[in-house]
Parts: structure tokens; C-alpha cells; sequence
């Protein structure tokens, strides 16, 4: 016998001051509708037009053919049902448009997406429509919603029925493009955006206005968009290796991302007071071992031996030294000529001028 909601106690939520308004929110072939069901508030999908994928995606969450629905036009259909659980808070997108401008509470966001992104990156499936609008922050942390476009362990390019919000999707994301990957980029271009922000919010301006998260995945990947250009040298003057090196993953001409994960799980690891973490290189950029162990993860353009305590390294253009922690220590800037510490201090030529840097970060023009 086919399950039905019919048995189940289920109650819409009317909107506040009365009336027969139905509290409910329309998209683009999908009427979300608040309901109480047997004391519960839960989320009611009700599908326009039928998504062979429903039934594999939700499970017994799926009711197919369950509701009537009439048209402007009079016309009737059975519509397929989904019932979800209902998450009281505000989207990802609202929580930046309000945030942007807070930095501590947008590293707190950029923390949390972060924690969020790893563990979808470990499992056999893929949301397929990953953007802040279907994240929705509550009481208790993020929480995904509007599976539609998922991708399941076992579907084919043949099961593909939707590829997702373009605008936050590689540009050559399509039907044929359809595994555990699909989510690699928008994890990517979202990290970006919320780590650029905790650390520059004038970046932040027109939000509400944009369809994008102020990066064009198709200009981001020929090259051509400024806003990355910003970002990547945000992340270049304060020494964020970590996040530049996820802000350059959105040039990749592929939609699929392998170093994503390696790289939102890089940290450094504490070493002993006594131990001098030595440069080492793999992969193709710098960082430093302990006892053949990475204890400053290998993100560097380029990195010398530690000396005098600091260990000058390089990021995109700009030059810093960083402690034994990975931590900034001075940023110099960019330059030429520059060299480790001797005697306490160094020297950088730049645009305006050759300077000495001092081991206690004072930095004078010769």
C-alpha cells in the first residue's frame, strides 16, 4: 500500500494578524508551505512540475501524487509532496547583507560555512544547489535545505534533472557534470567571499542589489573578474595563505576542485619551544617540517629557512615573516631584495622607496 499524508495530522500555518493567508514561499516549479504536523513545525513541498529524483532523494519523506492543486486556469493536477524539517532562523545570504560589516561575526559565519563545507566534502553526496539562500542559520548552527538538484552515490548524468543557481556555479557545470563534485566550486566561491569579508568589509557594498556573492564564476575563471582580483589581494596583504589559495581555485578551468578539502583542512601544528620547523617544498609552493612532518602547511610562493625566530615568506606578491606558529608576524609589503633577518634587520626595495625592516617590525625609510 502507497504511504499517504492523509493519516498524519498536518495543520497549515496561517500569517500573523489573521486572515486566510497561508504563510508560504514560491520558487521556481515549488510552493513551500509552514505546517504543524502532529505537533511538529515542518516545511511542506508541494511540486509543480514532477522531479524523477524525488523518491531516491528523500525516501519516505515523499508522498508522490498527493496533493490536488487547480491552476489560475482551472486546471487540475496531482502534485508530489515532500515534507522536511522546518529550521526557525535567517538564510546565509540575509545573515551577510546584515553582517558584512562586522568582522568578528563575519569570521564567525566564515568558521562555521567552513566547519559545514569539510563535512559535505566527506560524504557520498552532494547538495547540487549550494548557495546562502538554502543554508539557513538557526539556534544551533547551518543547516541545509532544498535538495532537489542532490546528488546521490549511484546516479549517472542520466538522473541530472537541474544543475543548480549559475550564479554561484562553474561555467561549465551542466548536465553532463553530475557526481559527489558538483559542489567543489560554490564551497569554494562562498569560503572565499565570507573570509574576504571578515577581513575587508568594503567589499560588502550592494549585496542586496547583486543575483551574485560579488564574485562571476565565468569571469572568475577567465580571468577577467576584479572583485577576485580584490579579494585575492586582501588575502595576499594580511598573509591568509590558507584562503589565497582557495580564492585561486576559482580560476580552474574544471568544475571539480581536488586540493578543496586538503586545503579548508590546512592548519599549522604547534611544535615545541626548542624545535626549528625547516622550509620544505612539495607540490609545488613552500612551507615548514618538523621531524619530516608539515607543521606550516606547503602554501607559500616562496619561503626561506627560519632566522632570528621569523621565517620570510612570500604571498601572491607581498612578503611577510611569520613565527614558528605560521602566524604574521611583520608584513613588508612588496618589494625586491628582500632577505631573512641578519643582525636584526633586512631591507626591501619598493615603489616608493628602498626601507630597513627591524626584527621588532619597525619598518624606516633609508
Amino acid at each position: 500500500m502507497s504511504r499517504t499524508l492523509s493519516s498524519r495530522r498536518i495543520y497549515p500555518i496561517y500569517e500573523e494578524g489573521g486572515g486566510d493567508r497561508l504563510r508560504c514561499s514560491v520558487g521556481n516549479s515549488v510552493i513551500v508551505f509552514e505546517v504543524m504536523c502532529e505537533g511538529r513545525k515542518m516545511a511542506m513541498r508541494v511540486y509543480m512540475h514532477h522531479n524523477p529524483n524525488l523518491q531516491a532523494i528523500y525516501g519516505e519523506r515523499y508522498y508522490p501524487k498527493e496533493l490536488l492543486v487547480n491552476s489560475s486556469d482551472r486546471e487540475y493536477c496531482l502534485a508530489d509532496v515532500v515534507l522536511c524539517d522546518w529550521y526557525e532562523g535567517e538564510s546565509l545570504q540575509s545573515k551577510i547583507e546584515k553582517l558584512y560589516h562586522k568582522p568578528v561575526k563575519m569570521e564567525a559565519l566564515s568558521q562555521m560555512f567552513e566547519e559545514l563545507a569539510l563535512s559535505l566534502l566527506g560524504e557520498k553526496w552532494a547538495h547540487g544547489d549550494l548557495k546562502p539562500e538554502n543554508i539557513i542559520l538557526s539556534h544551533d548552527g547551518l543547516h541545509l535545505i532544498d535538495f532537489d538538484a542532490m546528488y546521490c552515490e549511484g546516479f549517472t548524468v542520466d538522473d541530472c534533472v537541474e544543475i543548480g543557481t549559475r550564479q554561484f556555479q562553474h561555467p561549465l557545470r551542466d548536465r553532463n557534470h553530475f557526481d559527489r563534485d558538483i559542489d567543489d566550486y560554490p564551497i569554494a566561491l562562498i569560503t572565499t567571499v565570507l573570509a574576504a569579508l571578515s577581513l575587508d568589509s568594503s567589499i560588502g557594498k550592494d549585496l542586496s542589489t547583486s543575483d551574485y556573492l560579488h564574485i562571476r564564476p565565468d569571469l572568475a575563471v577567465a580571468n577577467k573578474d576584479e572583485v577576485l582580483d580584490r579579494i585575492e589581494q586582501i588575502f595576499a596583504e594580511h598573509g591568509d595563505v590558507r584562503h589565497y589559495r582557495i580564492a585561486r581555485l576559482l580560476h580552474s578551468p574544471t568544475p571539480s576542485l581536488p586540493s578543496l578539502k586538503s586545503l579548508l583542512e590546512a592548519r599549522t601544528c604547534e611544535v615545541e619551544s626548542s624545535a626549528v620547523p625547516t622550509l620544505a617544498y612539495y607540490n609545488g609552493y613552500w612551507g615548514f617540517c618538523v621531524e619530516g612532518r608539515f607543521v606550516i602547511p606547503p602554501l607559500y610562493d616562496l619561503a626561506f629557512e627560519f632566522s632570528e625566530g621569523l621565517a620570510l615568506v612570500k604571498v601572491g606578491d607581498v612578503w611577510h615573516f611569520v613565527d614558528t606558529s605560521g602566524k604574521v608576524a611583520i608584513t613588508c609589503g612588496r618589494g625586491l631584495g628582500i632577505k631573512p633577518f641578519r643582525n636584526g634587520a633586512t631591507r626591501i626595495v619598493r615603489e616608493d622607496g628602498e626601507f630597513v625592516i627591524y626584527r621588532d617590525g619597525r619598518i624606516a625609510k633609508i
